[in-house]
């Protein structure tokens, strides 16, 4: 009745007469002038423009012409968020048209009327107008118009959280667009798409859709779409916490809305901006922000917006520990997202509210809060939010000292960022970087909780991912498809438990699908009697489900076991590691470092034990302990002896007792952030250091593999090196008589020399000869260059050639240089071990991680610059040892370190010559070597780190 008063109001409202020609001009100015304002995004332009030739048709009574005036009008309406008039002008559209009247301004009529709807999160009355368009459209064959519907029916399922169903109407109506070559619906189905693969964590396929819609949208000057596509692009940034792009993004489309009069967009735009200044812990700006967002949204009569306003707000307040003006803020959010359907919303403001009730320590209401975000989230189809609520479950758990459920759920976050991972393999570097930086944490958690409960070849398993995803994060040389995935593993009993909630999943899944082809139909021809009432028992089953869902993760609670019982078949897997370390002639124990923000977790394994200890320490207090000594260590004019005894009182003295009683002859330490960088060859009890007591070695657990046995060969080296300077290097005068103690050259009368091989020296160290080199399946290359690396950049990464020129690790990822040969890779240069700021000592085991998994057995490799005296001594010292008595790699490096710290050694005559080494300032405790030993001090004998096949 409204309508119908609107339309012959605004039909007859007219108090002059234009002559025929008259109107015609009008309609055809006004026309072109609002059209070229719309598309140029000056939506209030556009609408005086189409106003006044609403006003000719009238007064022409020229109904049909009205009609588009005011499907027209409401469009600029809905561009501006003025939801409320675009309806009512939809409306008096179709009034004016009538059952007859032109098809196609009554199917964009249509679209308008159910966007309106759809805009007010009035998912079930939006429907039908959308079907009726469609129906329309493909009986005119306007393939715009069809693409259009299907965009429109695409979008409101995606609204709904029917993310598949979407994804089919959204590809239908690119392919009705490129059919047709209709670049509108194409960049307007591309943004679709990539706000539907945002929705779904596919963050490669969602940037690749908004790029390739912004291109088009700036081709065809659609400055109002550019703004929607900018905001769009900002959203995926800010996921992948990407703050800086993000923000460039949000404020280009805040400034397009601005300009073009779209206050609905322009309130979205100021929330991302406010979540952003949130997420850079500027709480009180993102306030100010969301504030604003808040008004317009109100100002709207947007439900859905006013809703997601009102949870970011109660976030900030909770952020600022106002819980009471959280809570209220978060309830009145729920409550309107509740009314409106909204599944994902609802779970992120339960979500919200189970984080504010565990601040309280109102455990029952946080855990009631995260089983209902589970169930939503679930129903939404949202990952993003999954691993939130899983995570924060076991927080409860771990809380109310429940420590099984609590690892239960924090597997079940981890095993939902490990899919998501997969999902991430062709974003570019960086990106995958950043998208996992907030997410470590729950790995180190779940391995934390596993080493309290004593269920320590688990957390192996856990602390074995982490450091995969540290490996793939510092060099990555993957393509597209080639992202590690590996799952978490789980116990018998926790197996039952994923199964039952994964079926859950399923079923609600089902249902929804069921329930949706049902009502699509209703809305469509009607239902039988039978599928009436078929429908009406899908409701009751989908309600039921939700019943049965919440009570079996509450009676997780009170059924689950004390104590996790494992399945043989799980025990085998998780004992692999003891079993392969008793394969070992010498005794070798594992030692597993886990730095935790407040503790060092140590984990002890062995062929027939595994033992945990947990060490209170500020992990800002054991950085600061770390770069202490490191400053030592580099001035060989230092005593670094009461910074290392500090570190081994820390870190080897509590498990000391533990590693006498197991016998052990070899460590294979497996290290973690800062502790890196630390030499523990250097560590010093007060009377000797840990290398006079041990084989040592590191451990890379994302190679995979522990070290086997190999195949006796002859020790055969390839010696290659650079001596000269190059720009941006210092010259290595030692080099040559380097080589020279070691290689012994077979074609020559080489009277010196510890092992028979060749030397490629400056201009004859060359790309291609070390591909010759390399394929002439030598077991030892020694390098003595410069090498420089930065962390997961590897085209930036480089060893540096004879001729001057630079060997990228990129290019070593060539067939052309086979590692499959190398027993052993000595790198003997400046800080082979080490590169890059930030990175926490990552690189220093991932580099010998991409050696390994290239085939190499071992890497030698240096934590600091070494003195170029003293390397060439040491280096034959090893590899005569190796040759002669036949030791291990571990062993060798061992008896040559305890050489140089008691004197036995040949350095008559030798003065320390400092390789690329600068003195450092500052004053403390001198060193003065013991008479015969002038590479006593650790410096000269601690840098050398063996990581890989220490056999």
């Amino acid at each position: 009745m409204i309508a119908t008063m609107v339309a012959a109001l605004l039909f007859m409202a007219g108090c002059c007469w234009l002559p025929p020609a008259s109107v015609e001009d009008a309609i055809e100015l006004y026309s072109r002038r609002g059209h070229s304002a719309y598309n140029e995004g000056r939506y209030l332009d556009a609408a005086a423009a189409w106003q006044k030739g609403l006003d000719a048709a009238r007064q022409g009574r020229r109904s049909v012409d009205a009609a588009r005036f005011l499907v027209n009008l409401s469009q600029a309406s809905e561009g501006v968020g003025r939801y409320a008039a675009a309806l009512d002008q939809a409306s008096a559209a179709l009034e004016l048209l009538g059952e007859g009247g032109d098809p196609a301004t009554r199917c964009r009529a249509l679209m308008q009327k159910g966007l309106a709807y759809r805009r007010t999160a009035r998912y079930a009355a939006a429907r039908p107008y959308f079907d009726r368009a469609f129906v329309i459209a493909r009986r005119l064959e306007d393939s715009h118009l069809e693409s259009e519907s299907l965009r429109n029916i695409a979008a409101l399922l995606q609204d709904q959280g029917q993310l598949e169903a979407a994804l089919k109407y959204y590809e239908d109506a690119l392919a009705h667009a490129l059919a047709h070559g209709d670049e509108t619906s194409e960049a307007r189905s591309l943004n679709n798409l990539g706000t539907l693969f945002d929705d779904q964590a596919e963050y490669p396929k969602a940037l690749a859709r908004h790029q390739a819609s912004l291109v088009l949208r700036r081709k065809i000057g659609d400055r109002a779409g550019e703004g929607k596509v900018l905001g769009n692009i900002c959203i995926t940034y800010a996921k992948l916490n990407q703050l800086a792009p993000a923000m460039a993004h949000c404020k280009a489309a805040l400034e397009v809305a601005t300009n073009i009069g779209d206050r609905q967009r322009e309130a979205n735009h100021l929330n991302n901006i406010g979540t952003i200044y949130r997420n850079l812990n500027q709480p009180r700006k993102a306030l100010r922000y969301y504030r604003r967002a808040l008004k317009i949204k109100q100002d709207l009569s947007d439900p859905a917006g006013e809703a997601g306003t009102l949870n970011n707000i109660g976030e900030i307040y909770g952020h600022l520990g106002k819980l009471d003006a959280a809570e209220e803020h978060l309830e009145r959010s729920l409550t309107i997202k509740a009314a409106i359907g909204d599944d994902a919303g609802q779970s992120a403001s339960h979500q919200n509210l189970a984080l504010l009730h565990t601040r309280r320590g109102a455990y029952t209401k946080a855990k009631s809060h995260y089983i209902k975000a589970i169930f939503f989230n679930n129903r939404a189809s949202r990952p993003e939010l999954t691993w939130r609520a899983y995570d924060g479950l076991s927080y409860v758990y771990e809380s109310l000292s429940k420590p099984d459920l609590a690892i239960l759920y924090g597997k079940q976050a981890l095993r939902s960022i490990q899919e998501t991972r997969g999902r991430l393999g062709s974003l570019k570097k960086s990106l995958r970087q950043s998208y996992l930086s907030d997410k470590v944490r729950v790995y180190r958690h779940v391995a934390d909780l596993l080493i309290r409960e004593g269920r320590l070849p688990e957390a192996q398993q856990v602390v074995s991912l982490l450091k995969e995803e540290e490996y793939w994060h510092y060099l990555d040389t993957r393509g597209a498809g080639e992202a590690s995935v590996d799952d978490v593993v789980a116990t018998i009993t926790e197996q039952h438990s994923i199964e039952e909630i994964n079926a859950f999943d399923g079923e609600l899944g089902r249902l929804g699908y069921e329930i949706e082809q049902l009502e699509t139909r209703q809305r469509r021809d009607g239902l039988s009697e039978v599928e009436r009432q078929s429908l009406s028992q899908l409701y009751d089953t989908a309600d039921k489900v939700q019943q049965v869902f919440e009570a079996y993760l509450l009676k997780l609670e009170s059924g689950y076991k004390n104590k996790v019982v494992f399945g043989e078949k799980d025990l085998h897997s998780l004992a692999s590691l003891q079993g392969d370390l008793g394969e070992f002639e010498a005794r070798t124990v594992v030692v597993t470092f886990l730095v935790l923000e407040d503790n060092i977790s140590i984990l002890i394994t062995s062929p027939a034990v595994q033992i945990a200890y947990r060490i209170p320490i500020d992990e800002a207090e054991l950085n600061r302990r770390v770069f202490d000594f490191k400053q030592r260590l580099v001035r060989a004019d230092l005593d670094p002896r009461p910074q290392a005894r500090a570190l081994y009182d820390l870190l080897i003295s509590p498990i000391e007792e533990n590693l006498i009683a197991l016998d052990a002859e070899t460590l294979m330490i497996s290290l973690d952030g800062t502790l890196r960088y630390l030499p523990f060859a250097a560590l010093f009890d007060g009377e000797h250091y840990l290398t006079e007591y041990y084989n040592l070695a590191l451990f890379t657990p994302a190679a995979k593999t522990l070290p086997g046995e190999t195949e006796p060969r002859e020790l055969r080296i390839a010696g290659l090196g650079m001596s000269h300077a190059a720009e941006g290097f210092s010259r290595l005068p030692a080099v040559e008589e380097e080589l020279d103690l070691i290689v012994r050259e077979d074609d020559k009368d080489d009277p010196r020399g510890v092992l028979p091989g060749r030397i490629l020296l400056n201009r004859n160290f060359t790309a291609e000869s070390l591909s010759e080199i390399l394929g002439q399946g030598y077991p030892i290359i020694h390098l003595a260059s410069h090498f420089s690396f930065r962390p997961g950049i590897v085209k930036d990464s480089f060893v540096l050639l004879g001729d001057g020129n630079r060997l990228t690790l990129s290019d070593l990822e060539s067939r052309r240089y086979p590692f499959k040969f190398i027993e052993l890779l000595t790198l003997s240069a400046c800080d082979t071990a080490v590169g890059g700021e930030d990175a926490q000592g990552r690189e220093i085991e991932s580099f010998a991680t991409l050696a390994q998994k290239r085939g190499a057995g071992a890497i030698l490799a240096t934590l600091w610059p070494v003195a170029d005296a003293s390397t060439g001594i040491f280096m034959s010292l090893f590899y005569q040892m190796r040759n002669e008595l036949r030791l291990s790699k571990a062993e060798a490096l061992r008896k040559v370190q305890s050489r140089f710290i008691s004197g036995t050694h040949d350095a008559e005559g030798m003065e320390p010559e400092h390789r690329g080494i600068r003195e450092a300032d500052g004053d403390g405790g001198g060193f003065t070597p013991p008479p015969g030993a002038p590479f006593a001090h650790p410096f000269y004998w601690a840098p050398f780190i063996l990581m890989g096949n220490f056999l």
